[in-house]
Order: structure tokens, then sequence, then C-alpha cells
């Protein structure tokens, strides 16, 4: 009994106590990050958007909402209560600071204070306008960083060599800073030192000074990549086929890299990869049939490419997908009753190839598709009674074949 009331006794003390005494234990922002960080501040504008204040990043996987986080950067406060920023609760040292479309506008300094937070672990400045400053050396100083986004930000000029002292980078994000370039020997220095990179993201950056055996280096990241995307960065030379069998590999982009080489490997393919998209490219050779080992691939873009043949059964086991588009290759063959399967299709594009035979009449439980386009084949016969099941159509292309007969009454609706 009077242990019971010792420990009522104890949960009244506890509750009366002033929330202040809680509160006073854990540590304020460190003095230096919240002077540096204010200093930042002060070096830009902020500029809204002159239409709507939401932007589609396909990088980030979400819709991000335009709002000016610095404004609650306030003299006199706590920074670790400030919009963007994440402390070490121990430390009190910023260790987080996520500015993304933040509407910050003007230039970036050589010697900016945020280059003197340097216990940083994860840095976000994406979507942004920094008036198409360099990315400066001072980068460098960060070595604590794991996560450094900079895309969409209007960065300019040569990647500074000291990006590569940032050895812990696990996801590194440049992407669409159109006038930004990587050199030979800062990609080399940035391979060697950042062996666990997970993500690497320099969507058109210009990287055509890359020769292919430096290209090559990729395969220090055999175990650990997860994400690869190059689109338009003026690639150029053989593109290494072991890396398609990184064993984490889930998301490969080289599209739009006109004299970027290759071939898809006949076995040992990543398994994980849920994107693979080499549209664009020099691409050639067969679809192997080691292509069905891709159980989790959700996207398959491989148009305008060099591939030719007949496309393999194992293809259209891939139950997954919900963008195909293989045109404008020279396959040939029939289209399989097989592509029933493949009933999650939200975009099937199989034009400009030689495609023969009939269109299978297998459509029944399409029920997602939305684009569909076989024109300039050499498909024949009558158009399939069960394509008035796709109600979800809203484009159809079936022109430059040699189909005969009527168009199926109660077609779907397109719309405009």
């Amino acid at each position: 009994m009077m242990r019971c009331f010792t420990l009522l006794l104890l949960l009244l003390l506890l509750l009366d106590t002033p929330s202040s005494t809680y509160s006073s234990v854990l540590p304020l922002c460190n003095h230096h990050d919240n002077s540096n960080l204010l200093q930042f501040k002060n070096s830009f504008s902020i500029n809204p958007p002159l239409y709507n204040d939401w932007w589609w990043s396909a990088e980030m996987g979400i819709y991000c909402s335009s709002y000016p986080k610095i404004a609650s950067w306030k003299n006199g406060t706590d920074c670790c209560e400030w919009d963007g920023v994440t402390c070490d609760t121990t430390s009190g040292h910023v260790i987080g600071l996520d500015l993304s479309c933040s509407m910050l506008e003007g230039e970036f300094h050589p010697n900016s204070t945020l280059f003197h937070v340097t216990h940083l672990q994860q840095l976000n400045l994406a979507f942004n306008n920094f008036s198409n400053s360099p990315i400066y050396p001072g980068i460098g100083n960060l070595m604590s960083l794991t996560h450094l986004n900079l895309s969409h930000s209007s960065f300019s000029s040569h990647i500074p060599s000291t990006i590569s002292h940032l050895s812990k980078l696990l996801s590194l994000h440049l992407s669409y800073n159109y006038e930004l370039t990587l050199d030979e020997s800062t990609w080399s220095k940035l391979i060697g030192n950042t062996t666990n990179l997970e993500e690497l993201v320099l969507d058109g950056v210009d990287m055509s000074s890359i020769r292919e055996t430096s290209l090559s280096l990729l395969m220090n990241f055999s175990s650990s990549l997860l994400i690869l995307s190059l689109y338009e960065t003026g690639l150029h030379g053989k593109f290494p086929t072991r890396i398609l069998g990184f064993p984490n590999l889930e998301e490969l982009t080289l599209n739009d890299n006109e004299e970027l080489k290759g071939e898809l490997p006949e076995s040992n393919w990543s398994s994980p990869l849920t994107i693979l998209d080499l549209s664009n490219t020099a691409f050639s050779g067969e679809i192997p049939d080691s292509i069905g080992h891709l159980k989790s691939l959700n996207q398959l873009r491989l148009e305008y490419c060099q591939f030719d043949g007949l496309n393999p059964v194992s293809l259209w086991n891939l139950t997954q997908l919900t963008h195909l588009d293989l045109s404008g290759n020279r396959l040939h063959g029939e289209i399989p009753s097989l592509l029933s399967n493949l009933k999650h299709l939200t975009y099937l594009d199989l034009s400009d190839n030689t495609f023969s035979g009939h269109i299978p009449d297998v459509f029944n439980n399409f029920t997602k598709l939305n684009f569909f386009r076989l024109s300039s084949n050499s498909l024949g016969g009558q158009l399939p009674s069960s394509l008035v099941d796709l109600t979800q159509l809203s484009y159809l292309s079936l022109s430059s074949n040699q189909l005969i007969g009527p168009i199926p009454s109660k077609m779907p609706h397109f719309q405009n």
C-alpha cells in the first residue's frame, strides 16, 4: 500500500513540474550555426512564382509546394525551431537543411556562410533560382554530407573538384541545371571517393567530356547503387553492360544520349529494377529472353534505339508493367495473345517497327490503358472487337498498317 502511495506521489510531482524544466535540458541551436544561417538568409530575396505554387518533381517523387521557409528565420529565436532546419538533439548543431521550393532568388557568394555550417548531413536547395551561380569550391567544406540535392536551381559553370571531398555521400542530385558541366577529372575523383553512393542523378548536366574508360568507374558502386539517372548528359561510347547486373539497382535512366552505345545482358540482370529507360540512345542488338527476370519492372522505355529481332516470349510475362514503349526500332514478328498478361498498362507504344499478323483480341481486362499506338507496322486483319472495352483510352493510333473491315461499334469516347 505504501509503495503504491509513493508511486502515485511521484507521478503527481512529475505532472506538476513545469514543461520548461524539460525543455531547458534540450540544447538550443548552436550559436555559430544560427548566425551563419541568418547571414545566408539575408543574401537572397524571396520571389513568389508567377502562376502557381505547385511544382511536380519526378525526381523527388512528390508535388512540392512553394513557400518561403526562411520567413520564420528571425534573430533572437532558436534556429532548431525554424522551417526546414533539423538539429542534432545532443549538440544543437544544424545537421539538416531543406529549403527546396522556398522561392529563393539571388546569386550564391563564393564565401557563403552556408559553407561554415560544417555539421550538415543533408542539404536540399532544389527548386530555387540561384541566377546561374557556380557551385563554389566551398561546397567541399561540408564533409559530413550524406545527401546533397541542388536540382532545378539554375546553377551553372563547372562542378568544382572539391565536391569529391564529400566522401560520405549516399545521394547526389544535381539535375536540370542545364548550364552545369562535369569534367572527366572531377568525375574520376568524385566516383573514386564516394564508394557508398546509392543515388546519382545528374540529368541535363553536360558530361560530354567523359570518356568510355572513365564511365566504367561506375563499377565502384556495384553493391550500393540503387538509382542511376544520366538523362541528356551528352554521354558517348559504350555503356558498361555489367551495370545492368548490379544486385540492388532499382532505376536506370539513360535516355536522350544519342551517341551512347550498349547492349542488354544475356544474363545477370538486376532483378529489383522498376524503371529502365534507354530511349533515344544507340543501344542495339536483340532484346534477350533474360529480360523476363525483371519481375518488378514497372516502366520499360526502349523507344528509338537500334534494337532488332523478335520480342522474346518472356517479355509478355512482366506483369507489373504500366509503361511499355518499344517504338522506333526494327522489331518484327507477331504480337502474341500473351499481351493480355500486361493488364496494368496505362501506356503502350509499339509503333514504327515491322510487326505483322493480326492485333490480338485481348483487351477485355485493360481497364487502365490510356495511350495506345500501333501505327506504322505491317499489321493486317480486322480490328479486334475488345477495343471497345478500353474505356480509359484517350489516344489511339493504328494508321499506316494493312487493317481491313469495319471499326467496332461503341468505340471509347476520346477526350481532346
